[in-house]
């Protein structure tokens, strides 16, 4: 199916209600998000980090409400400058204040990523890698990163990976594209 994974923590019990924990963090919405959380059985979304605009990473999106519903409230979501720009002019109706609100719309609310933030107590760090000619966000949690149609990492990259234990790097064919 196409990319897209769930971060799912277990070292949470969420006991202290004033404090909202994240467990599960989505990166992209791909077209086959809702056959893929079917199947896996996702229940919950805290949280969505984008790794660029390309239709296979973001045209789920709408598939969001469901969760929307089952949380009963909007799913904070972050992408850099270009992704924020391109989901607004792709999804407006869900970013326009004068769409008639309902079941029907995607709540989500969307952030820049200026470099390094928090989720909870969860440390996100962007990681820029290439995609062809364009630079696009991989992330690292922890000591996970997953790095999606990477075709070169930058060498003011590497640094950030340092002591990475699992890495998710995609494999499109054996000869640069």
């Amino acid at each position: 199916s196409r990319p897209s994974i769930l971060i799912e923590r277990t070292d949470v019990d969420g006991a202290d209600p004033e404090h909202r924990e994240v467990r599960s963090i989505l990166v992209d919405t791909s077209t086959d998000l809702r056959m893929q959380a079917l199947t896996h059985g996702v229940r919950r979304v805290d949280a969505i980090l984008f790794t660029h605009s390309h239709a296979d990473h973001i045209f789920g999106l709408d598939e969001v409400r469901r969760f929307n519903a089952i949380q009963h409230g909007s799913i904070p979501a972050y992408a850099d400058e270009r992704t924020n720009r391109d989901l607004r002019k792709s999804f407006a109706y869900i970013f326009d204040p004068h769409t008639p609100q309902g079941g029907g719309i995607p709540q989500i609310s969307i952030s820049t990523i200026g470099g390094p933030f928090c989720l909870g107590s969860l440390e996100v760090i962007p990681v820029p890698v290439f995609h062809g000619k364009r630079l696009i966000l991989g992330y690292r949690v922890g000591s996970f990163a997953y790095l999606t149609d990477c075709s070169a990492i930058p060498d003011t990259s590497w640094p950030l990976l340092e002591g990475v234990q699992t890495l998710v790097i995609d494999a499109l064919r054996h000869r640069p594209h």
